[in-house]
């Protein structure tokens, strides 16, 4: 991705980076984060936004959409109202219809609408939408949220024109019968790369917590206590009990003050040899490592304490296969997206997923390096 800091974010980080008495240094990470959070503020004009998005499956048209029939529902609640440089953001359909398509209509913040609007194939934008990859922060426990089945999620990018700032759009949708929903309305917030100049500095984790249906498990990082023992009978009939872990071997954060940040964890993962077990009637152990290493851009969403990474080098060893990908700008990777707390000198990240009906908690503890 092409770095889309604004020149006066940029300036001011740069020269609060600059500063060598920790106290001026201070200061100026807090005029930082209130500068950020003062652009981000910013009102972006409706035609502004309207040229500079990029919508699969979406045919810009000049004038207003067709006039709604109200004879389907449209539930968008579960839309997200933060969006992210080049990446755009993504709108959360539900609806009682068969819907086939949405128009979508950008306003600015005192209501102005854009000249024109879009028309949206929807089942073109979903061909678009890609799976995330694996996270480092849960190669284990790799649940995602659950989501409706009548449930849509259209892909919204935007191209480098785009600063940060705040806007609304309307959108309705429709069905292959003509019929078209009442259209609602969500007004975003495009945040900055960076805006939290506390997170800035190396982090090493420490240990890992998970919470699921109540029951809480911790295991410290580096250390072979996430095991559990599995019982085979060997060919001569005799029987042998084999203790198989899952280490996390290192994980190291950097978050920088320019918006961009680097992962790298490692981890070994042992399993039983069966056919070899059985045939010598002892434990054979496979263990194959995964490492993770990705490099991108954070940001963080301040009354929400958010704290989101988005991938764009990654460099993935699986089982002695690697495989390394860059990614284009606009086609970033999810590696978190969760609450970000600083307690003194410790950094606990929380990802929270619903699974069959259960709420997991899963939190990673870091301390500065």
């Amino acid at each position: 991705m092409k770095n889309n800091l604004k020149t006066l974010t940029l300036a001011l980080l740069v020269m609060a980076a600059s500063c060598s008495d920790d106290e001026s240094t201070t200061n100026n990470d807090q005029v930082d984060d209130q500068t950020i959070d003062i652009i981000e503020d910013t009102p972006l004009e409706a035609n502004t936004v309207a040229d500079n998005v990029v919508i699969a499956g979406g045919t810009k048209n000049d004038g207003t959409p067709p006039t709604p029939n109200n004879a389907i529902s449209l539930d968008v609640s579960g839309s997200s109202e933060t969006a992210f440089l080049n990446e755009g953001f993504n709108v959360s359909i539900a609806s009682d219809g068969s819907v086939s398509g949405a128009y979508l209509v950008f306003k600015s913040n005192d209501g102005v609408a854009s000249d024109s609007y879009y028309d949206i194939d929807l089942a073109a934008n979903g061909l678009n939408n890609k799976n995330d990859i694996i996270s480092p922060f849960r190669v284990k426990r790799n649940r995602k949220a659950s989501k409706q089945e009548d449930e849509v999620s259209l892909d919204v990018d935007f191209n480098s024109e785009i600063e940060p700032g705040t806007f609304c759009y309307e959108i309705c949708v429709y069905d292959a019968a003509g019929n078209i929903s009442a259209p609602e309305e969500v007004c975003v917030t495009v945040e900055s790369w960076g805006g939290n100049s506390a997170l800035v500095a190396s982090w090493e984790a420490t240990k890992e917590q998970s919470i699921y249906d109540g029951e809480q498990e911790e295991f410290i990082i580096g250390e072979r206590d996430d095991c559990y023992e599995e019982t085979i009978f060997c060919n001569n009939e005799d029987e042998i009990t084999a203790t198989l872990c899952y280490i996390q071997d290192y994980g190291y954060l950097e978050i920088n003050v320019d918006g961009t940040f680097s992962v790298d964890f490692k981890a070994t993962h042992e399993e039983l040899d069966y056919d070899a077990s059985e045939e010598a009637c002892d434990a054979i152990i496979d263990a194959w490592e995964y490492r993770f290493q990705v490099e991108g851009y954070w940001a963080y969403v301040d009354d929400e304490s958010r704290l989101t990474l988005i991938g764009y080098d990654w460099n993935v060893l699986e089982d002695g296969e690697t495989e390394i990908e860059t990614l284009p700008s606009g086609e970033g990777e999810l590696v978190f997206d969760g609450q970000a707390e600083i307690i003194g000198n410790e950094l606990i990240i929380t990802e929270t997923f619903e699974d069959f009906g259960f709420e997991e908690v899963y939190k990673i503890f870091f301390e500065k390096r």
